[in-house]
């Protein structure tokens, strides 16, 4: 035999027939009668209805044999639930599938199949209603039909069965709900009297079912709620479906229960279905609540702080007083509304939402879920500084403590708010941040800091003021110590030791110098002041004290030393080098110096106290010691000379500096004179003033006496030369040789008269005072060539010359000279000559250079004396004083001059003019 094939859908058909729990139940009547009318309409010994399931196929009915089940391996209708179809096998010994069926082979010798598959409403084939016979044979078209149809008919009382068993299991768990129920369930008729009671009509009330059903409810209700509840039971007799109420009903031991009804009529029967709740427990907590919540009310509004009851969802249900006062809402206007309303800045609500989804990585839309999640999180208060917004808009500074309300069950129903104004402590908090920074800015310009040591927990604190001078980062209270000590210098780490034994055993305040030691070298003194500091029993727990960075102190201190030593050197020198006094602002002398007293012949003791000047030097001098005295109380510094008289009677000169010492109210407190001995010096300038004097006269006397010489020589010399001029005209044709002697005679008649104008000249430099002008030296050295220097045979260079200030007369005569002499001795076919300009940093150079023999290096000084010449007279007509005119010039103007070889072997001539 083959094996028996399976539906596609096998898995679902097969929870679709358990789905029915049919498999395995009693006989029906329904079903008997299906296989009956089967076998009948077919003609068949055998009918069945056949469920088949994973293994079996189980008979709900048979008619013609007493077995209630085979296995499905061996089964026809295995066959049958393949197709939609009756399934029709007219001989078996003649069908391949079955002729070696053992129900074919044995008992009941199947020799004919018929099964109509039992199809249920979703298409699964549950099974089939078949025929069988032991003798073949072929089932009419009207037949099948019918078998199909009983087959369907199959199919309907599994539905209803279905049906049934739904509806039995809900009637028995109705029935228990009911039974179980602590609520009051009962049916009541149009009349008011219990019908139906549940047992916990019994638990709540006391009466037996038997002692309540048939009897009226109005026989256990309270007096006073028989109209309120007639009222509400005639609005069901006026069409309304449901009511709800509440009334009281009397208990079988007397006591009063409050009951909550909710009732619905019957629309056929007009029986009234009823369920009420005992509310007893209810009303003692809703009043005790009640009379909680008006003392909680009344604490709450009596508080200073804020405090918004909202529910879980945010809704605002308390609003107390202090909220009302601190926001300036009525509780009325924000009752109902929805948290946070708009009490918080938008703004900060957005950026705590976004920091708590990074926080906890989550998205937060809803505002009200910023302020409650760690309260609903962390099951705990949380308390966070908002800003809220009271009506006028004006935000402030709270402190918001959020936290969970739970139920007795601790389920969370809502959430409380209670926040407080923080303006006075955020102002505080900046003033202190404020004091701080101003303490850290006072001690980091006054450099100072502060310490605090605690011996029993060896922590060490700084201020920032400490960190500063040692320039430290701020550091563990660890590390701080260590650090401390790396800083201190070597030598003083003992010293600093010691103090700490010492301080341990007495206790006594310290105060003590050290130095620290910088990374770079640098180093910085320390002063440090320290005391105990004691706990409640006064205790010594440790020390605390100040610093101060004195390296600038003690810089100062030492510049100070020094300067009193350079000071007292400075006051030793002036001992030995002037006369030194010193007068209170009354011009008491205070103090004088040996100097001043042997200058004066008086003794120390003699001077001190007394007035250091009188009027014993007659009017004029009275008149410049008042004068003196009115300049040096203003607070002016005074200079000048002064004739004092000594003991002996005797006068001596002095130069004195009077210097007035100023006060903070900027008057002078004394007065220091410092004066130094100039009585031969004024000896001398009197000597000096009558040698002036006579030289004066002698000068006079000697231009006197110049111009008599110059008249009285220069008049022979005229009458020479005329002569000679006369001569030579009369005699036209005189011969050669006498020709020739009279013109050396007025050549000889000229040098004369030219040595004598250069005498005068040389001998009034510097005795005649010339003013100075602005001069253009391009202008006044061109003139002086074009006047001086033959243009056919000369080739002049002149350099870009300056404008300078001096005597213009004086730079004629030296530019004149030195260009006259570069002509006068050149003895090249073209002669050169150059006039250059150098600026030096306090001088003009000029350089006058030519090209012709040159002057010998021993002739280079010699050249500037007067009446001195290089060549013969006779050769070259000059008298030997121009260049020691020139010499004198520059020489009385504060510049110099000298002669260098130039590269042409010419001469050059240097000179420099002041600027």
């Amino acid at each position: 035999m083959n094996k028996y094939p399976k539906p596609t859908n096998e898995l679902e058909r097969i929870k679709a027939l358990k789905k029915y729990a049919i498999m395995d139940s009693l006989p029906e009547e329904e079903y008997d009668a299906i296989t009956k009318l089967a076998s009948f309409i077919c003609g068949t010994p055998i009918s069945l209805v056949s469920l088949l399931d994973e293994e079996r196929q189980w008979f709900k009915s048979t008619v013609g044999i007493d077995a209630s089940e085979t296995p499905r391996e061996i089964s026809f209708c295995q066959h049958a639930i393949m197709g939609d179809d009756v399934y029709e096998i007219t001989n078996t010994l003649e069908d391949a599938t079955f002729v070696d069926n053992p129900l074919v082979t044995g008992d009941p010798n199947i020799r004919f199949y018929a099964g109509a598959p039992i199809k249920d409403e979703n298409g699964f084939n549950l099974g089939t209603l078949c025929v069988i016979d032991t003798v073949p044979r072929e089932l009419s078209k009207q037949q099948k039909e019918s078998l199909q149809l009983l087959s369907n008919q199959v199919v309907s009382l599994l539905k209803l069965r279905n049906k049934n068993s739904v509806l039995e299991t809900a009637q028995k768990e109705f029935l228990n709900f009911v039974a179980l129920s602590k609520d009051l369930v009962c049916i009541a008729n149009i009349d008011g009297n219990f019908y139906k009671v549940n047992p916990a009509f019994t638990a709540v009330l006391g009466y037996d079912v038997s002692e309540l059903e048939g009897e009226s409810f109005f026989k256990f209700l309270h007096p006073d709620d028989h109209e309120k509840t007639i009222l509400e039971v005639e609005k069901l007799s006026n069409g309304q479906e449901s009511i709800s109420f509440e009334n009281r009903f009397y208990c079988k031991n007397g006591d009063l229960v409050f009951l909550s009804w909710n009732s619905s009529p019957d629309p056929v029967t007009g029986n009234l279905y009823c369920i009420a709740r005992d509310m007893t427990a209810d009303k003692k907590q809703q009043e005790k609540l009640f009379n909680l919540t008006t003392d909680l009310t009344a604490i709450l509004n009596s508080a200073e702080f804020s405090i918004i009851a909202t529910d879980i969802d945010g809704t605002i249900k308390q609003f107390n007083k202090g909220a009302e006062k601190l926001l300036g809402y009525e509780a009325s206007e924000v009752i109902g509304l929805q948290y946070p309303y708009k009490f918080h800045v938008d703004s900060e609500v957005k950026s705590n939402a976004d920091t708590l989804s990074k926080e906890y990585d989550l998205s937060i839309e809803n505002p009200f879920e910023t302020f409650v999640y760690k309260a609903k999180t962390l099951k705990a208060a949380n308390s966070q500084e908002w800003n809220y917004v009271n009506s006028n808009g004006k935000a402030f500074p709270v402190q918001l403590s959020m936290t969970a309300i739970h139920s007795e069950t601790g389920e969370t129903i809502g959430y409380l708010g209670i926040a407080k104004d923080i303006t006075k402590e955020k102002e505080a908090e900046v003033n202190l941040i404020r004091n701080k920074l101003l303490l850290d800015e006072s001690q980091r310009i006054a450099k100072i800091g502060s310490w605090k040591y605690d011996v029993r927990s060896k922590e060490l604190i700084w201020s920032k003021g400490h960190y500063l001078i040692f320039e430290l980062e701020d550091l563990p209270a660890s590390e701080l110590n260590a650090a401390y000590r790396n800083r201190i210098h070597p030598e003083d780490l003992v010293m600093l030791d010691q103090l700490e034994d010492n301080f341990a055993k007495s206790n006594e305040d310290f105060k003590i110098n050290y130095r620290i030691l910088l990374p770079d070298g640098r180093m910085k003194y320390i002063l440090e002041i320290g005391s105990a500091f004691t706990d409640g029993d006064q205790n010594v727990i440790g020390m605390q004290g100040n610093i101060q960075d004195v390296t600038d102190i003690k810089i100062a201190q030492d510049k100070i030393a020094d300067k009193a030593k350079e000071i007292n050197d400075i006051r030793a020198a002036l001992d030995e080098a002037a006369i030194v006094n010193i007068s209170d602002e009354t011009g008491v002398l205070t103090y004088v110096n040996d100097k001043f007293c042997n200058i004066s012949q008086y003794s120390e003791t003699e001077l001190l106290g007394q007035r250091l000047y009188s009027n014993d030097l007659g009017t004029e001098a009275s008149i410049l010691v008042r004068k003196i005295w009115l300049y040096i109380i203003n607070g002016k510094t005074w200079k000048g000379e002064l004739q004092q008289l000594a003991k002996d009677g005797s006068l001596y000169w002095v130069e004195t500096t009077i210097v007035p010492f100023i006060d903070n109210t900027g008057k002078p407190y004394q007065y220091v004179a410092i004066s130094f001995d100039i009585t031969a010096k004024k000896m001398a300038e009197t000597k000096l003033t009558d040698a002036l004097i006579n030289l004066e006269k002698n000068n006079k006397e000697l231009d006197q006496f110049a111009y008599v010489v110059s008249h009285d020589l220069k008049a022979p010399l005229r009458a020479i030369n005329n002569l000679a001029e006369w001569i030579v005209e009369d005699m036209p044709e005189m011969p050669d040789d006498v020709r020739k002697n009279l013109g050396l005679l007025r050549g000889r008649i000229l040098r004369m008269e030219n040595l004598i104008n250069g005498v005068l000249d040389y001998s009034r430099i510097g005795r005649t005072k010339i003013e100075k002008e602005s001069i253009d030296l391009n202008e006044l050295v061109g003139h002086i060539v074009e006047s001086l220097v033959p243009p056919d045979n000369y080739k002049v260079v002149i350099s870009d010359l300056p404008i300078i200030l001096n005597a213009k007369i004086l730079l004629y005569q030296v530019f004149s000279n030195l260009i006259s002499n570069a002509v006068k001795y050149n003895d090249k076919e073209l002669g050169l000559i150059s006039c250059t300009y150098d600026s030096l940093e306090e001088f003009h150079q000029f350089t006058i250079a030519d090209n012709g023999p040159g002057i010998e290096g021993d002739y280079h000084d010699k050249v500037f004396g007067v009446f001195q010449t290089i060549e013969a007279r006779d050769k070259k007509e000059s008298t030997g004083i121009g260049l020691s005119i020139v010499k004198k010039i520059i020489d009385e103007g504060g510049g110099a001059i000298h002669i260098d070889t130039n590269e042409h072997g010419g001469a050059s001539f240097i000179f420099t003019v002041p600027k």
